[in-house]
This record gives C-alpha cells, structure tokens and sequence, in this order.
C-alpha cells in the first residue's frame, strides 16, 4: 500500500489543532480561544462567519477584529476554501469517525442535498440581524467540541455523540456535507479558490476509488464523467483523499495550475 502523504500531513494537521484547544488545561499559555476567535502567540485570529456575525448583532466595526478576519479568510480562500473542514474543524474528524462506523454496520446510506448548508448560512446571518444574537457561534458544535476538549461537560459531549449517531443511523455525514454553516461559508471562497484537485483523463482507468473514498463524491462528477481537468465544486473539502488512492496517479493536489 502506497504511502498518503496527504491523509498523514491532515491527520497530523488535525491533531495539532486538538492539541492546541487542550493546551489551557497542561497550563500553556501560548494559545488562548477557539476556532471562533483566539489568540496564537500573540497573532489574533478571528474567524470570517463568528466575525460577520459579530457585526451584524452589535452593528460596531471593530478594525482590528476585522483585518484579523479578513486575514483568515484570504488564507483559506488561497489554500481552498473548505480546507478549513477537512483539515482544522474537530467535528469533520469526528463525522470521519462515524462514516468509518456507518460503513462497517453497512446504515445512512441516504444524502441530504449540499446547497442545504448555504441556506442555512442565509438564515443565520438573517436571525442575527433580526434578534442581535450570533447564532451559529451559540450553537456551533464546533465551540462544543472546543468546550469538551476544555472543559469537559455533559452537554456538549452529549451533543457531539448525537451528531456522529445521527450520521451512522441516519444519513451519510449529513452535518459536515450538508448542514454546517461554516462549511457553507467557505464553500463561496471554495469556488474560486486557486487551490484545486486536477484530474488527467488519460491516466484514469475508471476504477471509482476515488468517488468511493471522497466525502463530497459530487464533486468528482464532472471530471470522472466528462473528462473535466479540475474539480470546481466550493464543496470539495481538499482533504486529497482521492489522490493519496489513486492508484495511476490521475489526480493531483495543485495551486495556481494552468493547463
């Protein structure tokens, strides 16, 4: 079996992340917050939606707040948008768990439709305005799993379970495909993303690996059936499951490509 250097370098990527929402409780001080705002050795990172969100409920620009979003959003929109789901949100790792699981007991064959989670963005931002509430930042499983990680407590730990049994019984990681948000967020910066998968037809022998092992399988759609060379979607996560399986080597993980 070939080496996944993409798989290995996101789980170590993930793993880092989890390290540094725990770090508080070993009595680090080099990290304080969570992935809605914090503070990495003295570098302020705010993310783009909680920083959104902030503005339309207290109607007050804070500058500072807002270059440090601003920031974060660019560097995800460079390195693909989604990149943030697969390779920095905890729950992605914790709905990977639960697709694992579903694939052994073979249930929640069913999908939910993707544009789903890009109307759910619509409606918190919409609430937000209405109530003065960040709503997605009050019920965020995300926070939750920072929460837990930190803190521990029932509730959050109760919420995060519910969300990977849902996905085993019910339906394929309806969550992080479908429902979040954020995910709707960075899958606008996604789109046009100089950071893509690229395809090589004349390398691919149609054996559908990488359809099976991708969380997103749409997305290879257009390049598995009609020969596209790049995946467009804002939907795929780059997680490059698909080119760490490929057996000819006809997907490759590039920024900036041109053919």
């Amino acid at each position: 079996m070939s080496f996944k250097r993409w798989t290995a370098a996101r789980r170590s990527v993930q793993a880092a992340v989890i390290l540094l929402l725990g770090s508080p409780l070993v009595g680090q001080s080099f990290f304080n917050g969570n992935l809605a705002a914090a503070d990495l050795m003295g570098l302020p990172l705010v993310d783009p939606l909680a920083a959104t969100q902030a503005v339309l409920a207290s109607r007050i620009v804070v500058p500072a707040f807002l270059v440090s979003a601003s920031a974060v959003a660019l560097f995800y929109f460079l390195v693909g948008g989604r990149t943030f789901c697969a390779w920095i949100c905890p729950v992605y790792l914790l709905t990977e768990a639960g697709d694992a699981l579903r694939r052994r007991t073979g249930l929640a064959g069913r999908t939910a439709p993707l544009a789903t989670k890009k109307w759910l963005l619509l409606i918190v931002l919409c609430v937000t305005v209405v109530t003065g509430l960040p709503l997605f930042e009050i019920l965020s499983p995300i926070g939750m799993f920072a929460r837990a990680v930190a803190y521990g407590g029932y509730l959050a730990i109760s919420c995060l379970i519910g969300i990977v049994l849902v996905e085993v019984v019910l339906s394929r990681r309806i969550w992080c495909r479908s429902l979040c948000p954020l995910g709707g967020f960075y899958s606008l910066l996604g789109r046009y993303s100089p950071t893509r998968v690229w395809f090589t037809p004349s390398r691919c022998t149609a054996c559908g690996a990488c359809a099976r092992i991708c969380p997103v399988e749409e997305v290879l759609e257009p390049s598995l059936g009609r020969g596209e060379l790049r995946v467009v979607s804002g939907d795929c996560t780059r997680c490059g499951a698909c080119v760490d399986i490929c057996p000819h080597r006809a997907l490759t993980m590039k920024s900036f490509a041109r053919h």
